[in-house]
This record gives structure tokens, C-alpha cells and sequence, in this order.
């Protein structure tokens, strides 16, 4: 029964990769490189130590100069153009600004010319090389000062510090003392024309100002005459007292005439009740006539009441009397009637007074609302005036400030700290310490760049991101079993403790070596063991039955075969209860004979070209009978023509029917054909690839012609091995016993 695949094995492992990074296989390359990387940072350190060695002082030369950070020039030129026109506000200069300034061709120029008269800096005149033109000498010039000039500023200061390097003691004093010099002069000057322009903008703006203050009070002037007042405060007072008394008087004139018409209302119906001599009107009382004519008449009525007591109402004393009263009587009513016209004279009078004040109110107030109107005019006028005379107050006094201080020639900078000479050497130690991580940094790379350019697969990483075929078990390398190791020549097996009872059996060398009960120490060969017990479990799960009957096992490496591995694989599926048959299926090699020192009269080969039973072929383990092994034996004929015929199918049928497990130890995959042909008539094939020796261009060789030939590949088994391949003596490690 075959089984195979589901996927092509060529196809990209993309999708089973894992993610993060591998920290286990950079430990390995670094590891395996590790001579690498240490030469070259050897030789970096070295390098790096003698350059600082070898390599002459340098001088440097420091000085530290304090920059105002805004002159007074400046102040009143941004402040004059802040108050007069403030779209054309400026900003002063930073101070990383200012050194950048400092450091350009504009500044250094006077620096680059007397640095060509005295040939220092690398600077020569243009005489001395007349196919360069005079320009580029001077660039080049500037190039090399501006490349010896540092500047540095300072958080929170103003201090500017630099350096000057320099090749000599005489060259980098000589520079410093001149750029400190120049940079002192160049404050200056910025100083001075600073100073220039405030005092041209200020010429500019005076006649203009000083035009905007005329023209204000003239228009002032105009508003006081055209409005006859002095201050509209002082007018205001004025109507404000005018309207206050004329509304007083309003207010008395008012009170009285209501007076008058209630005194004209009470006379006028007092006067139509008779008789006369009963009213009693206040206006009545005022009158003095009016009282003297009542005073008459009560007289009159005195006598006329004693007379009519001697005589009759016609007596004509007694008539005479009563035509008097008469006479009084119409007195009093025409004196009535005088007095009513009076009071309507006198509420006339008021009424005209009443209007007469009403239109001196409304008057005023009319010149209160002008006044208004002219207050605010007034107002504007005034504040624009007192502006006007501040800005030209200011701009006179600053013009004046500006013509004292150009005629100082003080310097606005101060060299706070003059030129500084000290000489520098490289540090031997910095230098070799930078020179050994730089060649650590350059040997990694190294080492993995050859890692990339050799192709060798050196984890089952390495191996998944080739191909999706699954990883049936990683065979760790043992130490113990690395002392008798040579995958050439099939040295190495570690045996189980043999039965001290076995008679006619050779013990194996390594038993004698081994400790206490004669095997090796557990302990070492534990991870081996289980390696294998893990690689039987998985080669079972693998099959698509459940379970398997025949496999073969070739390698994927054309240098190195491996019966080994068959050999410790059939062991532990036999230690694990199969009944395992072993057969050496490599026809050209025949290792497995040597390795185990069996005879090889008779094998493989025999029961193909012979009709022999397997009982006449195969070998029977003394110390694990649940093992047996077929070396290839010998014949003349063809090997390929052997596999080719229809032995081999009944071959693998009997041995299935008489083991659980048949194992053919394969010669490599793609060097010999023989491997296809058993792989094709057994359930599995499994492909061995030792890791730090398989390339990936050969594992995708192999993958591609098995592929091809449509095999049933179960999968591969990584195994890793030691960094040489030691060629030791062969050693019979595990005597053998013919089953007879």
C-alpha cells in the first residue's frame, strides 16, 4: 500500500512559517562563525589602535563671545515701525540665526583674504596656481576655514562659543585671534548701520508726522470757532445751569397759575351768588376796596338795624339808610367784577410767560443735542492730536538718541572669553574599544552574508521555509555517541547492556569503556533516545492508514550516507515491541556490513537474483530479537536491474507478512536511481537531511525528482551533526548472531 503527499512538495512554506525572529538560529550562525567575526574585529581594533597611535595632535583654539541680544538702534527702529505702520513689524534675529550669519562668506570674507596673504589654512594666492582663477581660490579658501570654524550657542544665553582647529600651534592661534577679531568688527558695523538706517527711517517719518500733527489742530481750530466755545465741557456747563434755572422758573410759573385760575374759578361762582356781601374768595380779601366797602356796609347795617328799632321801614331816614346799603351793594359787585378782570389779566400774563419759557427750554436743548455731536468730533480730534504729538515726541527723542550713539565707537559684542589654545590626541583606548564593536558589527555581517551566499540549512526552520513537507523528528547530536561518530564510515551505535550470559557473541569495544553496568551513562544518550522513539511515533502517524508496513529511508546529501540513523531507528522500533527488518538497500556502498561487522556472503542482492527465503538472508540481533538486518550481499548482475524485476515486490510482500516494520537503508536520492525504485513499491519514503551539510538548491533538487516520480514522501528528518566529521578506526560496536 503507497501513500503520499496531498500538496506538491516544491510548493513556498510561506503560510507555515512562525513568526517573530529567530534568536536561536542567529545564536548558531554567530557561533559557527565565531573565528570569522573575531578576526575581523582583531583586525578593526587594530586598525582603529594605530590610526589613534600614529595620528598627530590636534589643536584647538576656543573663545566665547556675548551677543547683544537687541541694540537700541534696533529697538527704535522696530519699535518706530511697529507704532507708525504695522504691517512691516520685524522680528530680531535668533541667536542660532546670528552664528549662522557669522559663519557665512559675507563675514569671513575679510578672514579668507588675509588668510591667502599669509598662505595658513591651506589658503594660497591666486599667483601660485594660475589655471585656478582667483574665485575659486577663494572658495576653497573659505571651505577650508569654514570647515576648521565651530559654533555653538547655549540655551539660555547669549553667549556664542568657538572653536578653531587648526594643524599647528602658530596656524590655529593665529586664525582664532583673527576670526574673534573679525566677528568683534562685524558687531560693529551691523552696529553702525543699524544706527544709519533707524536714523533714515526716522528723517522719513518726521515730516510726515510732524504734517498729521498740523493738519489736527487746524481742524480743531475750525470746530471751536465755527461752534463759538473753548472746550465742550465748558459750554455744557453752561447750558446745563441755563437749563436748570429756566426749568425752575417754568416750574414756579406753573404753580402760581394754577393758583390764579383756581382763585378766577372760586371768584367767578362766588360773584354769581347773592347778595354780595356773602363772599368770601381769598381774591376778595386781598382787595383793600373791597374790605372797605364790607366795613362800610356793616356799619350801614349797624345804623339801619338801631333805626329800625324807633322806625318804620317806610320812615324815610329809614329809606334813605336802605338806599344807601343799596348804593354799597352795587359797589361791591362792580369791585367784584374788578377784581375777577384782574386775576384774568394776571393768568394771561402767566400763560405768556409760560410760553415765553417753554421756547427758551426748547432752544437749549437743541443746543445740547449740537453740542453733542460736536463733543464727540471734539473728542476725536484731541486724541488723535495727543497721538499724533507722543509718536512725534518719541520719534525727535529717539532721532536724538541715535545721533549720540553714532557717534560712539564702542563695541556692542564682548569677547568674554579671548582664545583658548589646547591640543587633542585620540584616545588609544576609545580607539580600540570603537574598533572592536565596529569589526563585531562588520564580522556578524560578514557571517551571515556567507551564511546567504552558501545556501546550507542549518535548523528545521531553514528546512519549513522551502517546502511544506513536515518534519518527522530532529536527531539531536550526542556527545557520547560523538566520540565513536563518522557518518562516512558507520562507526558509532550505542548498544543496550549485553546479557553477560551470551556465549559465542564478540562484546562491543565501547562497552568495555563505558561506566558501571557497561553501557554508556544515561544520562548523555537520553535526548538520542528519545529523538528516536519520537521519530517512530511520528513515522507511524504520517502513514495515511494509521499505521505502516515497509519505508525507505534515503539521504538528501550526496556526500554523506547515514545507515546509522536506519540502524538506531530499526533498533528503537524494535526496543519499542515491532518486529523490525533492516535491509541495506545501498548495492554500491554496502556500509552497514562494515559498521556492524556482519558477514555479507549473502543479502539483498541474493534474494533478488536467487530464490532464497528471507530466513537463509537476514541476521538476528543477540540483544534485541525483535531486530533483524539483511546486509546487500553479493552478486554479479546489475543492481538497478535487480530492483527493476519483480523480485523486489515479493520481497517487500513477504517481509510484511512476516514483520511489522521493514526498513530499506537507501543509498542517496538523487545520486542513484536504486532509492526511487524501492521507495515507489514501499509505503513511505522518508528523506534524511543533516543539518550545517544540506544545501537548499539540492533539497529542492531532491523535492522536484520526487515530485516528479510522484513518490509516497512522508516527510524529512533533520539531524544535526558535529562541525568535523572525525575519521576514527572502525569499531565493531554491536556483534550480530546469524538466526540459524
Amino acid at each position: 500500500m503507497q501513500s503520499s503527499i496531498a500538496t506538491n512538495p516544491n510548493q513556498p512554506a510561506n503560510a507555515n512559517l512562525e513568526g517573530g525572529i529567530d534568536l536561536g538560529g542567529i545564536l548558531s550562525t554567530l557561533k559557527r562563525h565565531i573565528g570569522l567575526i573575531a578576526a575581523v574585529t582583531t583586525a578593526c581594533a587594530g586598525a582603529a589602535g594605530a590610526r589613534a597611535y600614529f595620528s598627530p595632535p590636534t589643536y584647538t583654539a576656543r573663545f566665547e563671545i556675548l551677543i547683544q541680544p537687541l541694540s537700541a538702534e534696533t529697538e527704535v527702529i522696530q519699535t518706530s515701525i511697529t507704532e507708525t505702520t504695522p504691517s512691516q513689524k520685524q522680528t530680531s534675529l535668533s541667536l542660532e540665526d546670528q552664528a549662522r550669519i557669522l559663519t557665512g562668506p559675507g563675514v569671513l570674507q575679510s578672514v579668507v583674504d588675509k588668510s591667502m596673504e599669509e598662505e595658513v589654512a591651506d589658503c594660497t594666492p591666486a599667483s601660485s596656481n594660475p589655471e585656478i582663477s582667483e574665485e575659486e581660490h577663494q572658495r576653497r579658501c573659505y571651505s577650508s576655514i569654514r570647515g576648521r570654524l565651530n559654533l555653538g550657542t547655549t540655551e539660555d544665553s547669549r553667549i556664542v562659543n568657538a572653536a578653531v582647529q587648526g594643524a599647528s600651534r602658530e596656524e590655529t592661534r593665529y586664525l582664532a585671534e583673527l576670526i574673534s577679531k573679525t566677528f568683534l568688527d562685524y558687531g560693529l558695523a551691523s552696529r553702525q548701520r543699524d544706527i544709519s538706517q533707524g536714523l533714515d527711517f526716522l528723517n522719513e517719518k518726521l515730516p510726515d508726522v510732524q504734517q498729521g500733527v498740523e493738519t489736527l489742530e487746524a481742524e480743531l481750530e475750525v470746530l471751536r470757532q465755527d461752534n463759538n466755545l473753548i472746550t465742550p465741557e465748558a459750554r455744557g456747563g453752561q447750558l446745563n445751569e441755563q437749563i436748570n434755572n429756566f426749568d425752575s422758573q417754568y416750574l414756579a410759573l406753573l404753580v402760581e397759575l394754577e393758583q390764579r385760575v383756581n382763585l378766577y374759578d372760586d371768584l367767578r361762582q362766588e360773584l354769581a351768588q347773592q347778595p354780595q356781601d356773602t363772599s368770601v374768595s381769598p381774591a376778595l380779601s386781598d382787595s383793600g376796596r373791597y374790605q372797605a366797602l364790607i366795613s362800610n356796609l356793616l356799619d350801614l347795617d349797624s345804623q339801619i338795624a338801631a333805626a329800625s328799632t324807633l322806625f318804620l321801614d317806610t320812615n324815610e331816614d329809614m329809606q334813605v339808610l336802605i338806599e344807601e346799603r343799596n348804593n354799597l351793594l352795587n359797589l361791591l359787585a362792580r369791585e367784584g367784577n374788578n377784581v375777577q378782570r384782574e386775576l384774568l389779566t394776571e393768568i394771561e400774563l402767566l400763560n405768556t410767560q409760560k410760553a415765553s419759557l417753554e421756547a427758551t427750554l426748547n432752544s437749549l436743548n437743541v443746543d445740547v443735542d449740537i453740542l453733542a455731536s460736536v463733543s464727540r468730533q471734539f473728542t476725536d480730534l484731541e486724541r488723535d492730536l495727543a497721538i499724533a504729538n507722543n509718536n512725534l515726541g518719541q520719534l525727535l527723542e529717539r532721532r536724538e538718541t541715535l545721533q549720540i550713539e553714532a557717534a560712539q565707537r564702542e563695541l556692542p559684542w564682548e569677547l568674554v572669553t579671548p582664545p583658548t589654545l589646547s591640543a587633542t590626541t585620540e584616545s588609544l583606548t576609545n580607539s580600540l574599544v570603537l574598533g572592536g564593536i565596529l569589526g563585531v558589527l562588520l564580522g556578524t555581517g560578514l557571517a551571515f552574508l556567507l551564511d546567504a551566499q552558501k545556501g546550507v540549512l542549518y535548523s528545521p526552520k531553514d528546512i519549513k521555509r522551502i517546502t511544506p513537507v513536515p518534519i518527522l523528528g530532529l536527531i539531536p547530536y550526542n556527545q557520547a555517541v560523538g566520540r565513536g561518530y563518522d557518518e562516512k564510515y558507520l562507526l558509532t551505535l550505542f548498544p543496550p547492556v549485553i546479557p553477560s550470559s551470551t556465549s559465542g557473541l564478540n562484546k562491543p569495544k565501547s562497552a568495555d569503556k563505558s561506566a558501571g553496568n557497561g553501557a554508556l551513562p544515561n544520562d548523555d544518550i537520553f535526548d538520542l533516545r528519545e529523538s528516536f522513539r519520537s521519530l517512530v511515533i511520528n513515522i507511524q502517524q504520517a502513514n495515511e492508514e494509521g499505521s505502516f508496513y515497509s519505508l525507505a529511508l534515503s539521504s538528501v546529501d550526496e556526500e554523506l550516507a547515514d545507515s546509522t540513523t536506519a540502524t538506531y531507528l530499526a533498533w528503537m522500533a524494535a526496543q519499542m515491541g515491532h518486529r523490525v527488518l533492516l535491509i541495506d538497500a545501498d548495492l554500491e556502498g554496502a556500509y552497514l556490513n562494515k559498521a556492524l561487522g556482519l558477514p555479507n556472503d549473502r543479502g539483498l542482492s541474493n534474494l533478488l537474483a536467487q530464490d532464497l527465503s528471507l530466513k537463509e538472508v537476514y541476521h538476528r540481533s543477540p540483544i534485541e530479537h525483535n531486530l533483524f538486518v539483511i546486509t546487500t550481499g553479493k552478486t554479479a548482475r546489475d543492481p538497478a536491474k535487480l530492483l527493476l524485476s519483480h523480485q523486489i515486490k515479493k520481497l517487500i510482500k513477504q517481509a510484511q507478512a512476516e514483520f511489522d516494520l521493514v526498513i530499506f537503508n537507501c543509498p542517496p536520492f538523487t545520486q542513484y536511481v536504486d532509492t526511487g525504485l524501492i521507495a515507489a513499491e514501499t509505503n513511505g519514503l522518508a528523506l534524511l537531511s543533516h543539518l550545517g551539510a544540506v544545501k537548499s538548491y539540492k533539497l529542492e533538487e531532491t523535492l522536484e525528482k520526487v515530485w516528479i516520480s510522484n513518490l509516497p514522501l512522508l516527510g524529512f528528518i533533520a539531524k544535526e551533526i558535529p562541525p568535523k566529521l572525525p575519521l576514527l578506526p572502525k569499531q565493531n560496536l554491536f556483534a550480530f548472531a546469524k538466526d540459524s
